[in-house]
């Protein structure tokens, strides 16, 4: 079977969720499907060199050459909105016109950026192949979430009516979480053609490693003996970030508390700027590391965050929150109360949410975990063993491939 994938950040660039695409493409090739990866060439968190590099040598294969990795050439991601909007239609409008002229078998898409599930239908509509569409997050209610646009603006209503045209003509979605299988059947899709499969983690490669041996506390010149509140990932508006900013600001009489964010994004000169402003000393920002030390960087946390502006929950599920997890670290978040986030933390007994934004509340839990040090032990203990558990690789990767496969002998029938 062929499979064009198209994805929007690739290796080497550092975003989100990176992982979990390699760790699918790894398993489709075992199993021995041939896949076409399209993608930019790489812009995010790359050096010129490494930018020169792929756009010179725009094609490669991996895994025996089941796997082909087309890099797309596009300008530079920038943080101008406009000037990414328009990025986002040419990366659209390249993948259509990959998807009705590579032979295949299957799409694979992700719902990033939105106008992708747009593609996907489209292609549906004039390749007639089979697509499945990846939903990791639900446009437009995270912007309107995240007070980018509200329900009456013509982006929301733009949105929805992207959501309908999807929603009718893909083959089957793919999502992460319970409330997100819900939102989308209840704007209309068969549930029959929804299936839940949580993100997961390697457990064998993120590991919680001990302060002594964890090489950052010496690279970053910090205090082992200091309780550290830890966030890590995009620096954007949906995240919320000035929540942490504030509670820093409400921890700052306490000098054994110590905030650190290591991130990249839209946000990040308003957040240097709230810093300098509030000439907060007990909070550092970092840019995000390699994807090969997020075993070092969530392991230096006593406690980590997951953020999010209020109603965001409801149309996502943090991947990080497995990431954290396997690293044996207790989890604060700054989210919705009641979301998939919460009730996953509590059944874990590693953490918990608050109401989002509420930094003074946010600023009272982190100080309990600080003052009940078993409480906190117990709390990373019980993260792992969840991780090991539950969110297994190799199970979840499978059950991809079984979704696809029931589709593929479904198509045979036709």
């Amino acid at each position: 079977m062929r499979m064009i994938y198209l994805v929007q950040y690739f290796p080497p660039e550092k975003a989100s969720g990176l992982q979990l695409v390699e760790d699918l493409l790894e398993g489709f090739a075992d199993y021995g499907w041939k896949i076409d990866v399209f993608t930019p060439t790489p812009t995010r968190g790359v050096t010129k060199e490494q930018r020169r590099k792929y756009s010179q040598n725009r094609i490669e294969k991996r895994y025996d050459g089941k796997l082909t990795i087309h890099r797309m050439h596009l300008y530079q991601e920038g943080n101008r909105i406009p000037a990414r909007i328009f990025r986002y239609f040419i990366f659209s409008a390249e993948c259509l016109w990959k998807c009705l002229t590579v032979p295949a078998d299957f799409i694979f898409t992700g719902s990033g950026p939105p106008t992708q599930g747009v593609v996907a239908g489209l292609a549906k509509i004039f390749s007639h192949k089979k697509i499945i569409y990846n939903l990791q997050d639900i446009f437009p209610d995270s912007m309107i979430n995240a007070g980018i646009c509200s329900e009456d603006s013509f982006m929301a209503k733009l949105g929805r009516k992207m959501e309908k045209f999807i929603y009718h003509n893909v083959d089957h979605v793919i999502t992460i979480s319970e409330d997100m299988k819900l939102n989308v059947i209840r704007k209309g899709m068969n549930p029959q053609k929804v299936t839940v499969v949580r993100n997961w983690i390697d457990v064998d490669t993120i590991t919680p490693i001990p302060r002594d041996k964890n090489k950052l506390f010496h690279e970053l010149g910090l205090s082992c003996d200091k309780f550290y509140v830890l966030y890590a990932g995009n620096l954007g508006k949906v995240q919320g970030i000035d929540v942490i900013i504030n509670s820093a600001e409400a921890s700052a009489d306490n000098s054994n508390i110590h905030f650190i964010i290591f991130g990249n994004g839209s946000e990040e000169e308003n957040i240097r700027r709230l810093i300098k402003e509030k000439n907060l000393k007990n909070i550092s920002l970092y840019p995000l590391q390699p994807a090969e030390r997020v075993s070092e960087v969530y392991s230096l946390g006593d406690v980590s965050l997951i953020p999010c502006r209020p109603g965001t929950g409801r149309s996502g599920m943090p991947s990080k929150t497995w990431t954290i997890m396997a690293a044996g670290t207790a989890i604060i978040g700054s989210f919705d109360v009641n979301s998939e986030l919460d009730r996953t933390l509590r059944k874990a007994e590693c953490g918990y949410c608050i109401e989002p934004g509420n930094s003074k509340l946010l600023a009272k839990e982190i100080l309990d975990l600080y003052e009940n040090p078993s409480k906190l032990r117990k709390m990373g203990i019980s993260a792992r063993k969840y991780a090991e558990k539950y969110v297994s690789r190799e199970q979840a990767v499978k059950r991809y491939i079984s979704v696809i496969d029931s589709l593929s002998n479904a198509k045979r029938k036709e």
